[in-house]
Protein backbone atom coordinates (compact mmCIF):
# COMPACT_ATOMS: atom_id res chain seq x y z
CA UNK A 1 0.00 0.00 0.00
CA UNK A 2 1.13 3.45 -1.19
CA UNK A 3 0.20 6.45 1.73
CA UNK A 4 1.45 9.93 0.70
CA UNK A 5 1.54 12.44 3.39
CA UNK A 6 0.85 16.57 2.60
CA UNK A 7 2.20 18.78 4.94
CA UNK A 8 3.19 22.62 4.65
CA UNK A 9 7.12 21.64 5.92
CA UNK A 10 9.13 18.65 6.39
CA UNK A 11 11.74 18.83 8.93
CA UNK A 12 11.50 17.41 11.43
CA UNK A 13 14.96 19.05 13.43
CA UNK A 14 12.21 21.87 13.14
CA UNK A 15 9.87 20.06 15.42
CA UNK A 16 5.86 20.56 15.65
CA UNK A 17 3.89 19.59 12.45
CA UNK A 18 6.81 17.79 11.10
CA UNK A 19 7.55 15.55 14.21
CA UNK A 20 3.91 15.04 14.09
CA UNK A 21 4.07 13.22 10.35
CA UNK A 22 7.67 11.51 11.48
CA UNK A 23 6.20 9.85 14.05
CA UNK A 24 2.82 8.97 12.41
CA UNK A 25 5.21 7.38 9.02
CA UNK A 26 8.00 5.77 11.46
CA UNK A 27 5.29 4.21 13.75
CA UNK A 28 3.15 3.02 10.87
CA UNK A 29 6.26 1.25 9.21
CA UNK A 30 7.61 -0.45 12.69
CA UNK A 31 4.02 -2.05 13.00
CA UNK A 32 3.14 -2.67 9.06
CA UNK A 33 5.77 -4.43 6.82
CA UNK A 34 4.07 -3.48 3.67
CA UNK A 35 2.74 0.39 3.85
CA UNK A 36 5.20 2.94 2.16
CA UNK A 37 4.81 6.37 2.32
CA UNK A 38 5.78 9.38 0.54
CA UNK A 39 5.99 12.68 2.28
CA UNK A 40 5.21 15.47 0.30
CA UNK A 41 5.78 19.01 1.33
CA UNK A 42 7.24 22.70 1.37
CA UNK A 43 11.02 23.39 1.53
CA UNK A 44 12.29 25.60 4.18
CA UNK A 45 14.77 26.73 1.22
CA UNK A 46 14.41 27.95 -2.45
CA UNK A 47 15.06 24.98 -4.32
CA UNK A 48 13.37 21.36 -4.84
CA UNK A 49 14.25 18.55 -2.88
CA UNK A 50 14.18 14.52 -3.12
CA UNK A 51 15.12 11.84 -1.44
CA UNK A 52 14.37 7.99 -1.15
CA UNK A 53 15.05 5.71 1.35
CA UNK A 54 14.24 2.38 0.07
CA UNK A 55 15.35 0.46 3.79
CA UNK A 56 13.17 2.74 5.81
CA UNK A 57 10.15 2.92 2.71
CA UNK A 58 10.02 6.51 2.71
CA UNK A 59 10.29 9.19 0.22
CA UNK A 60 10.77 12.53 0.49
CA UNK A 61 9.63 15.76 -1.75
CA UNK A 62 10.04 19.20 -1.25
CA UNK A 63 8.84 21.48 -3.03
CA UNK A 64 10.19 24.95 -3.73
CA UNK A 65 8.92 27.99 -1.86
CA UNK A 66 8.92 30.70 -3.55
CA UNK A 67 7.56 33.01 -1.19
CA UNK A 68 6.20 33.53 2.47
CA UNK A 69 3.50 35.61 4.12
CA UNK A 70 3.60 35.39 8.39
CA UNK A 71 5.75 31.77 7.73
CA UNK A 72 3.36 30.68 5.38
CA UNK A 73 4.61 29.69 2.28
CA UNK A 74 3.11 30.91 -0.53
CA UNK A 75 3.22 28.57 -3.29
CA UNK A 76 0.19 27.10 -5.66
CA UNK A 77 2.13 25.22 -7.72
CA UNK A 78 2.41 21.57 -6.80
CA UNK A 79 3.49 19.78 -10.38
CA UNK A 80 4.31 16.44 -8.73
CA UNK A 81 0.90 16.14 -6.46
CA UNK A 82 -1.01 14.82 -9.85
CA UNK A 83 1.06 12.11 -10.07
CA UNK A 84 1.28 11.45 -6.52
CA UNK A 85 -2.52 10.81 -6.53
CA UNK A 86 -2.30 8.74 -9.31
CA UNK A 87 0.49 6.61 -7.77
CA UNK A 88 -0.99 6.20 -4.09
CA UNK A 89 -3.70 4.64 -2.55
CA UNK A 90 -3.88 6.71 0.35
CA UNK A 91 -3.94 10.46 0.67
CA UNK A 92 -3.31 11.92 3.79
CA UNK A 93 -3.62 15.40 4.71
CA UNK A 94 -2.65 17.53 7.64
CA UNK A 95 -4.43 20.54 7.76
CA UNK A 96 -4.16 23.60 7.85
CA UNK A 97 -2.36 23.44 5.02
CA UNK A 98 -3.92 26.27 2.71
CA UNK A 99 -1.84 26.37 -0.32
CA UNK A 100 -1.94 22.99 -0.50
CA UNK A 101 -5.70 22.81 -0.06
CA UNK A 102 -6.29 24.86 -2.65
CA UNK A 103 -4.30 22.91 -4.63
CA UNK A 104 -6.57 19.85 -3.62
CA UNK A 105 -9.27 21.32 -4.99
CA UNK A 106 -8.00 20.98 -8.50
CA UNK A 107 -7.64 16.99 -8.26
CA UNK A 108 -10.74 16.02 -6.68
CA UNK A 109 -11.79 14.28 -9.75
CA UNK A 110 -8.17 12.54 -9.44
CA UNK A 111 -9.05 11.26 -6.21
CA UNK A 112 -12.34 9.37 -7.13
CA UNK A 113 -11.42 5.37 -5.58
CA UNK A 114 -8.87 7.01 -3.32
CA UNK A 115 -8.98 7.09 0.84
CA UNK A 116 -8.62 10.42 1.55
CA UNK A 117 -8.23 11.51 5.06
CA UNK A 118 -7.58 14.66 6.89
CA UNK A 119 -6.01 15.24 10.55
CA UNK A 120 -7.47 18.28 11.52
CA UNK A 121 -4.70 20.09 13.55
CA UNK A 122 -5.75 23.42 14.72
CA UNK A 123 -9.23 25.47 14.09
CA UNK A 124 -8.38 28.86 12.27
CA UNK A 125 -10.74 30.73 13.82
CA UNK A 126 -8.81 31.31 17.08
CA UNK A 127 -5.61 32.19 15.02
CA UNK A 128 -4.12 34.92 13.45
CA UNK A 129 -5.68 33.51 10.41
CA UNK A 130 -9.24 33.56 11.46
CA UNK A 131 -9.50 36.84 9.50
CA UNK A 132 -9.87 34.12 6.20
CA UNK A 133 -12.61 31.93 7.85
CA UNK A 134 -15.29 33.17 5.99
CA UNK A 135 -13.74 32.77 2.65
CA UNK A 136 -11.73 29.58 3.37
CA UNK A 137 -14.32 27.88 5.16
CA UNK A 138 -16.19 26.91 2.19
CA UNK A 139 -12.97 25.89 0.04
CA UNK A 140 -12.23 23.49 3.43
CA UNK A 141 -16.08 22.03 2.86
CA UNK A 142 -15.65 20.31 -0.17
CA UNK A 143 -12.60 18.69 0.63
CA UNK A 144 -14.34 17.58 4.45
CA UNK A 145 -17.29 16.22 1.88
CA UNK A 146 -14.51 14.34 -0.20
CA UNK A 147 -12.96 12.64 2.92
CA UNK A 148 -12.92 9.22 4.31
CA UNK A 149 -11.92 10.20 7.35
CA UNK A 150 -11.09 13.30 9.69
CA UNK A 151 -8.82 12.77 12.42
CA UNK A 152 -8.80 15.07 15.45
CA UNK A 153 -6.01 14.76 17.66
CA UNK A 154 -8.07 15.93 20.80
CA UNK A 155 -11.85 16.33 22.06
CA UNK A 156 -11.87 19.83 22.97
CA UNK A 157 -10.59 20.63 19.04
CA UNK A 158 -13.68 18.75 17.28
CA UNK A 159 -15.90 20.59 19.91
CA UNK A 160 -14.05 23.89 19.72
CA UNK A 161 -14.91 23.52 15.76
CA UNK A 162 -18.20 24.81 14.09
CA UNK A 163 -17.27 23.19 11.00
CA UNK A 164 -16.46 19.69 11.70
CA UNK A 165 -20.04 19.00 14.10
CA UNK A 166 -21.85 18.18 10.53
CA UNK A 167 -18.94 15.60 9.72
CA UNK A 168 -19.45 13.60 13.37
CA UNK A 169 -20.10 10.69 11.58
CA UNK A 170 -16.58 10.66 9.96
CA UNK A 171 -14.62 12.04 13.06
CA UNK A 172 -12.00 9.67 14.56
CA UNK A 173 -10.04 10.57 18.09
CA UNK A 174 -6.16 9.87 17.58
CA UNK A 175 -3.95 11.52 20.10
CA UNK A 176 -0.79 12.32 19.01
CA UNK A 177 2.29 10.90 20.38
CA UNK A 178 5.72 11.19 20.29
CA UNK A 179 9.55 9.96 19.81
CA UNK A 180 10.33 7.65 22.22
CA UNK A 181 13.84 8.27 22.60
CA UNK A 182 12.80 11.25 24.67
CA UNK A 183 12.03 9.06 27.51
CA UNK A 184 13.24 8.56 30.22
CA UNK A 185 10.09 6.58 32.55
CA UNK A 186 11.85 8.54 36.19
CA UNK A 187 9.91 9.83 38.33
CA UNK A 188 11.68 12.71 39.87
CA UNK A 189 12.66 13.42 43.28
CA UNK A 190 12.23 16.84 44.63
CA UNK A 191 15.28 19.04 44.64
CA UNK A 192 15.45 20.18 48.21
CA UNK A 193 19.34 21.52 47.89
CA UNK A 194 19.35 23.63 44.50
CA UNK A 195 16.68 25.92 43.27
CA UNK A 196 14.43 24.69 40.35
CA UNK A 197 15.36 24.24 36.76
CA UNK A 198 12.17 24.97 34.81
CA UNK A 199 12.11 23.88 30.89
CA UNK A 200 10.37 25.39 27.84
CA UNK A 201 10.52 23.99 24.34
CA UNK A 202 9.29 25.24 21.15
CA UNK A 203 9.44 27.57 18.51
CA UNK A 204 9.51 31.58 19.84
CA UNK A 205 7.20 32.47 18.58
CA UNK A 206 4.11 35.20 19.91
CA UNK A 207 1.45 32.49 20.39
CA UNK A 208 3.72 30.63 22.52
CA UNK A 209 3.28 32.95 25.47
CA UNK A 210 6.90 32.96 26.51
CA UNK A 211 6.81 36.79 27.25
CA UNK A 212 4.67 35.92 30.07
CA UNK A 213 6.43 32.97 31.65
CA UNK A 214 9.57 35.60 31.84
CA UNK A 215 7.81 38.21 33.57
CA UNK A 216 5.86 35.55 35.88
CA UNK A 217 10.03 34.23 37.19
CA UNK A 218 10.75 37.74 38.20
CA UNK A 219 10.21 36.89 42.15
CA UNK A 220 10.71 33.55 42.24
CA UNK A 221 14.05 31.79 43.01
CA UNK A 222 14.23 29.40 40.24
CA UNK A 223 16.58 28.78 37.03
CA UNK A 224 14.73 28.97 33.39
CA UNK A 225 16.46 27.42 30.05
CA UNK A 226 14.16 28.60 26.82
CA UNK A 227 14.94 26.20 24.39
CA UNK A 228 14.06 27.16 20.86
CA UNK A 229 14.62 29.56 17.86
CA UNK A 230 11.97 32.03 15.70
CA UNK A 231 11.35 35.62 15.14
CA UNK A 232 10.38 36.09 18.96
CA UNK A 233 14.26 35.51 19.98
CA UNK A 234 15.65 38.93 19.89
CA UNK A 235 12.82 40.48 21.76
CA UNK A 236 12.63 38.08 24.72
CA UNK A 237 16.54 38.46 24.98
CA UNK A 238 16.04 42.08 25.20
CA UNK A 239 13.20 41.36 27.87
CA UNK A 240 14.83 39.42 30.12
CA UNK A 241 17.77 42.02 29.78
CA UNK A 242 15.03 44.60 30.87
CA UNK A 243 13.50 43.39 33.81
CA UNK A 244 17.41 42.28 35.27
CA UNK A 245 17.17 38.49 35.47
CA UNK A 246 19.94 37.10 33.20
CA UNK A 247 21.46 35.41 35.89
CA UNK A 248 17.89 33.45 35.69
CA UNK A 249 17.55 32.35 32.63
CA UNK A 250 19.44 30.44 29.73
CA UNK A 251 18.75 30.37 25.93
CA UNK A 252 19.82 27.64 23.63
CA UNK A 253 19.33 27.64 19.95
CA UNK A 254 19.82 24.71 17.18
CA UNK A 255 19.75 21.65 20.17
CA UNK A 256 20.49 18.35 18.61
CA UNK A 257 18.16 15.59 20.14
CA UNK A 258 21.20 14.09 22.37
CA UNK A 259 21.09 18.10 23.96
CA UNK A 260 17.46 18.21 23.88
CA UNK A 261 17.02 14.79 25.92
CA UNK A 262 19.46 16.16 28.21
CA UNK A 263 17.43 19.41 28.82
CA UNK A 264 15.03 17.31 29.89
CA UNK A 265 16.61 15.12 32.20
CA UNK A 266 18.24 18.38 34.32
CA UNK A 267 14.90 19.87 34.49
CA UNK A 268 12.14 19.78 37.09
CA UNK A 269 9.25 21.30 36.17
CA UNK A 270 8.16 22.16 32.29
CA UNK A 271 5.94 25.00 31.48
CA UNK A 272 3.66 25.70 28.41
CA UNK A 273 2.27 29.39 28.06
CA UNK A 274 0.51 29.61 24.84
CA UNK A 275 -1.59 31.97 24.81
CA UNK A 276 -3.92 31.07 21.95
CA UNK A 277 -5.42 27.71 20.06
CA UNK A 278 -2.66 27.80 17.61
CA UNK A 279 -1.15 25.53 19.76
CA UNK A 280 -2.94 23.22 19.24
CA UNK A 281 -1.37 20.09 21.17
CA UNK A 282 1.46 20.48 22.28
CA UNK A 283 3.95 17.45 21.82
CA UNK A 284 6.60 18.84 23.95
CA UNK A 285 3.97 18.30 26.48
CA UNK A 286 4.69 14.56 25.89
CA UNK A 287 8.37 14.79 25.93
CA UNK A 288 8.02 16.31 29.34
CA UNK A 289 5.50 14.29 31.05
CA UNK A 290 7.51 10.77 29.74
CA UNK A 291 10.44 12.78 31.31
CA UNK A 292 8.45 12.48 34.95
CA UNK A 293 8.05 16.26 34.67
CA UNK A 294 5.06 17.56 36.09
CA UNK A 295 3.75 20.45 33.49
CA UNK A 296 1.94 24.05 33.66
CA UNK A 297 0.17 24.50 30.69
CA UNK A 298 -2.89 26.93 29.46
CA UNK A 299 -6.68 26.71 29.38
CA UNK A 300 -6.81 26.92 25.50
CA UNK A 301 -9.76 25.35 23.56
CA UNK A 302 -7.09 22.88 22.11
CA UNK A 303 -5.59 19.76 22.84
CA UNK A 304 -2.94 21.14 25.65
CA UNK A 305 -4.96 21.13 28.84
CA UNK A 306 -5.99 17.56 27.16
CA UNK A 307 -2.74 16.62 27.13
CA UNK A 308 -1.19 17.41 30.88
CA UNK A 309 -4.04 17.09 33.14
CA UNK A 310 -5.26 19.69 35.52
CA UNK A 311 -4.56 19.13 39.33
CA UNK A 312 -3.08 15.41 38.10
CA UNK A 313 0.10 15.77 36.25
CA UNK A 314 0.73 19.63 36.65
CA UNK A 315 -1.32 22.67 36.73
CA UNK A 316 -3.35 24.54 33.74
CA UNK A 317 -3.86 28.18 34.44
CA UNK A 318 -5.98 30.88 32.19
CA UNK A 319 -3.25 32.38 29.14
CA UNK A 320 -1.79 35.70 29.16
CA UNK A 321 -1.37 35.98 33.04
CA UNK A 322 2.06 35.90 34.35
CA UNK A 323 0.55 36.45 37.86
CA UNK A 324 -1.40 33.33 37.81
CA UNK A 325 1.65 31.58 36.27
CA UNK A 326 3.71 32.28 39.23
CA UNK A 327 1.06 31.48 41.57
CA UNK A 328 1.05 27.42 39.84
CA UNK A 329 4.93 27.61 40.42
CA UNK A 330 5.20 28.25 43.51
CA UNK A 331 3.19 26.14 44.34
CA UNK A 332 4.41 23.05 42.92
CA UNK A 333 8.29 23.88 43.87
CA UNK A 334 7.18 24.50 48.09
CA UNK A 335 5.54 21.34 48.17
CA UNK A 336 7.32 18.11 48.14
CA UNK A 337 4.33 15.64 47.99
CA UNK A 338 2.61 17.23 45.60
CA UNK A 339 5.67 17.95 42.57
CA UNK A 340 6.58 14.04 43.42
CA UNK A 341 2.93 13.18 43.12
CA UNK A 342 2.51 15.07 39.79
CA UNK A 343 5.88 13.42 38.47
CA UNK A 344 4.56 9.65 39.25
CA UNK A 345 1.31 11.01 37.52
CA UNK A 346 2.84 12.52 34.73
CA UNK A 347 4.62 8.92 33.27
CA UNK A 348 1.11 7.58 34.03
CA UNK A 349 -0.29 10.17 32.27
CA UNK A 350 1.65 9.79 28.77
CA UNK A 351 0.95 6.04 28.51
CA UNK A 352 -2.05 6.87 27.03
CA UNK A 353 -0.30 8.66 24.04
CA UNK A 354 1.93 5.62 23.00
CA UNK A 355 3.63 5.89 19.15
CA UNK A 356 2.10 2.42 19.20
CA UNK A 357 -1.37 3.13 19.26
CA UNK A 358 -1.11 6.04 17.36
CA UNK A 359 0.56 3.87 15.03
CA UNK A 360 -1.92 0.94 14.74
CA UNK A 361 -4.96 3.68 15.08
CA UNK A 362 -3.29 5.34 11.86
CA UNK A 363 -2.70 1.49 10.21
CA UNK A 364 -6.50 0.41 10.41
CA UNK A 365 -7.64 3.56 9.03
CA UNK A 366 -4.66 3.30 6.19
CA UNK A 367 -6.32 -0.38 5.53
CA UNK A 368 -9.72 -0.35 6.07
Amino acid sequence: MQVVQLVKYYDPCQGGMETVVKNIVEGVIDCSTNINFTVYSNNHEQNFVKSVDLKNRETIIKEITPAYLKSQPLNLRYPSLKKLIEDNDVIHHHYPFPTMEVTLLRYLKQMTNKKFVITWHANIKNSRWSWIERIYNPLIEKLLDRADTIIVTSPQLFEASTILQKYKEKIQLIPLSFDPKFSSIVSKKFPSERCFELLFVGKLRKYKGVEYLIKAIVNLDVKLKIVGNGEEFQILKDLVKLLNIENKVVFISNANDDELMECYKKADLFVLPSINEAEAFGVVQLEALANGLPVINTNLKSGVPYVSLNNYSGITVEPKNSDKLSEAIEKIISNKELYELYSSNALERVKAFSREKMSESYKEIYKS
